[in-house]
């Protein structure tokens, strides 16, 4: 198996994913979650892949899928999903999105420590940023190690514990970024 390249490589490139990616990006997201196919609890795994596949599945302008890729193909991806969005939850409800969210957050188990999860995260970060959100959401569960620990590190602040909700919900964790205006939008000293 040959070497990946370093995120910063210029072998790594960050985009908008189009329609014609979506087989690459189901096929890396189903393999990233397929750990926790073991470690989630039984009353919550079809809850989980049935809102996977909904997402997946998805397709409107309230939803943007980034990827990073390299000359192999998608190595990572992530959801970035605008205030307004209507999306199905864990327990089959559906929910309007009051802040940005980034959800499902892949990246191939074998690019797994080259920085892209960061990277995609902050591109989420820059895109709430840009259409002037005030914070970022995003929802993890207790099991997902990796997830909690890039947002703890990234300055996200947890917000809900596991357990505070009922049926498959209580099981998510919330972190949200508080996003500081740009400097050119922040008042001037002195102004």
């Amino acid at each position: 198996m040959s070497q990946l390249p370093s995120p910063s490589s210029p072998h790594f490139h960050y985009r908008l994913a189009t329609a014609s990616d979506w087989g690459q990006i189901a096929a890396v997201t189903q393999e990233a979650y397929a750990q926790y196919e073991l470690e989630i609890m039984e009353d919550c795994r079809a809850s989980f892949q049935q809102g996977m596949r909904s997402v997946l599945a998805t397709s409107t302008s309230d939803m943007e899928w980034w990827v990073a890729e390299t000359d192999h193909g998608i190595s990572g991806a992530v959801l970035f999903c605008h205030p307004g969005a209507t999306l199905q939850a864990l327990d089959g409800s559906t929910v309007t999105l009051a802040l940005p969210e980034a959800r499902l957050l892949s990246v191939n188990p074998q690019a797994r420590g080259l920085g892209l999860g960061r990277t995609l995260m902050q591109i989420c970060i820059e895109r709430a940023r840009d259409i002037g959100a005030q914070a970022l959401v995003v929802r993890t569960m207790p099991e997902m190690d990796a997830a909690n620990r890039l947002c703890q590190q990234m300055g996200f602040v947890k917000r809900t514990e596991a357990g505070a909700r009922s049926g498959p919900l209580e099981r998510l964790v919330d972190y949200v970024y508080v996003l500081e205006p740009k400097e050119a939008d922040a008042p001037q000293p002195g102004l």
